[in-house]
């Protein structure tokens, strides 16, 4: 697959936005993301299921030279924007419906471990004006009201953009339902990871 270069050969990544209708610029892939994100959000328009991959596919059909070929079952650290990960725990918590019985403490308590210790345990964007307790409510939700002891070190994944307070309760056949199969390979490809499929 093909992705954009963090930084473009002209010094800037320019696209029109055809939901709000504005021209958007940014000197990098991620500022971009981020700029047309606050647009949308501004403009009270949805800043879509994946955002991300929107952005992608139109600069490369726009701009190929600014691509490059991406092996997609190799795990990336990418930079998550806030709407990465809130779209990413509020579909692996839609797979994890009321009255599901979240895996048990010990069972998350040694998920949170080695999420904690993962390159792939990236942070994102704070302050996080309000936001950050939506994310805490579906962690506290699935927990059943529970915490684990490390979860001040947990951030979101970078594979499934996935809130990891939260998604270390569920069960594996409830996760299953939320990542594609590009995002399986790629937690394969981590030695260390518990989500395995």
């Amino acid at each position: 697959m093909n992705l954009p270069h963090d930084i473009p050969a002209s010094g800037h990544y320019d696209y029109f936005d055809p939901i709000t209708k504005v021209q958007c610029s940014a000197t990098t892939f991620d500022g971009l993301i981020a700029r047309v994100g606050q647009v949308r959000s501004a403009m009270g328009a949805v800043a879509g299921l994946s955002l991300r991959e929107e952005l992608e596919k139109a600069l490369c059909q726009n701009s190929p030279e600014d691509c490059s070929e991406v092996d997609m079952t190799v795990p990336r650290k990418l930079k998550l924007t806030l709407t990465d990960v809130i779209h990413g725990t509020k579909v692996l918590a839609s797979f994890f419906a009321s009255g599901s019985i979240p895996v048990p403490r010990e069972e998350s308590e040694r998920r949170a471990q080695i999420c904690k210790a993962c390159e792939f345990n990236v942070r994102f964007p704070t302050p996080c004006t309000g936001v950050c307790g939506e994310l805490l409510s579906i962690a506290l939700r699935v927990s059943g009201n529970q915490g684990t002891q490390y979860d001040r070190s947990l951030h979101s994944c970078t594979i499934c953009h996935c809130y990891n307070a939260a998604q270390i309760w569920i069960p594996l056949e409830n996760l299953e339902k939320g990542v594609t199969d590009d995002m399986k390979k790629q937690f394969n490809h981590v030695e260390s990871c518990w989500k395995k499929f």
